[in-house]
C-alpha cells in the first residue's frame, strides 16, 4: 500500500455521535411508538433522501400531508434534528487533529442535509478546522455514489491511492475502494486508533 498523504473522514459515527432515538424517546411515550414511527412514518430511506438536498422543509411538509396525525413528530425530525446529535468521539477528533499537526491534510466527506449541517457547524466550530469538506446536501450528491468520490478527488486535489477514507458504512467504503482509495470501515468508533496502525503515514 502507498504511503498515506491525505485523510478523509465521515462525520456520523466516526467523529460525531448520531442517535435519532435520543430525540424520539422524548417525542413518544414508548419505545414501541418510536419503532412504529421509524418503520412506517419517517423510515431511514426517507431521511437519506434528504441528504441530497439543502432545504429539508419541502420533504417535511409533504410527509405531514401524508400523515397529518403525526404532524408534531414529523416536524421534530428536522426541527429538532440537532438533538439527534449527542456528542463527539473525542479520541477520533484528536486523532484527526494530530494528523493535521503532522502535516497531513484532513477533510470531511459527509452525507448531511445542507441546512442541518449549517446549523451544526455554526455551533461546533471544530468542523472549520478541517482543511476542506464536501457535504452531500450542498452538492446534490451522496455516498455511495461514485460521483461524490470523483468530486472529492478534484476538490481535495488528492491521489486516491495515497488517500485514506474513513466511514462507518461498508457500502460507502466499498464504493470508494473501487475508485482507488485506501479505506477503513469503522464498525466501532473506538477502533480507529487500532485500525490506523495498518497504514503508513
Amino acid at each position: 500500500m502507498s504511503k498515506i498523504e491525505k485523510v478523509i473522514f465521515d462525520l456520523g459515527k466516526v467523529i460525531v455521535k448520531f442517535d435519532p432515538r435520543n430525540l424520539y424517546n422524548k417525542v413518544f411515550d414508548t419505545s414501541e411508538d418510536t419503532d412504529f414511527f421509524f418503520k412506517n412514518i419517517c423510515p431511514w430511506e426517507w431521511h437519506i433522501q434528504q441528504d441530497l438536498v439543502y432545504d429539508t422543509k419541502p420533504a417535511t411538509l409533504k410527509k405531514i400531508e401524508e400523515h397529518p396525525d403525526y404532524k408534531y413528530a414529523i416536524e421534530s425530525f428536522y426541527g429538532r434534528f440537532q438533538e439527534m446529535i449527542v456528542g463527539i468521539y473525542e479520541e477520533n477528533l484528536k486523532i484527526a487533529f494530530d494528523l493535521k499537526q503532522k502535516g497531513i491534510p484532513i477533510f470531511i466527506l459527509s452525507n448531511f442535509p445542507g441546512d442541518q449541517f449549517d446549523i451544526y457547524a455554526s455551533k461546533n466550530k471544530f468542523v472549520n478546522e478541517f482543511d476542506d469538506m464536501i457535504i452531500s446536501g450542498k452538492v446534490g450528491l451522496k455516498k455511495p455514489d461514485a460521483k461524490i468520490y470523483e468530486l472529492a478527488i478534484k476538490k481535495f486535489i488528492c491521489d486516491p491511492k495515497k488517500t485514506l477514507f474513513i466511514d462507518d458504512r461498508p457500502e460507502n467504503t466499498e464504493s470508494a475502494k473501487k475508485i482507488g482509495f485506501q479505506t477503513i470501515t469503522l464498525d466501532k468508533p473506538n477502533k480507529l486508533k487500532e485500525y490506523l496502525k495498518e497504514f503508513t503515514f
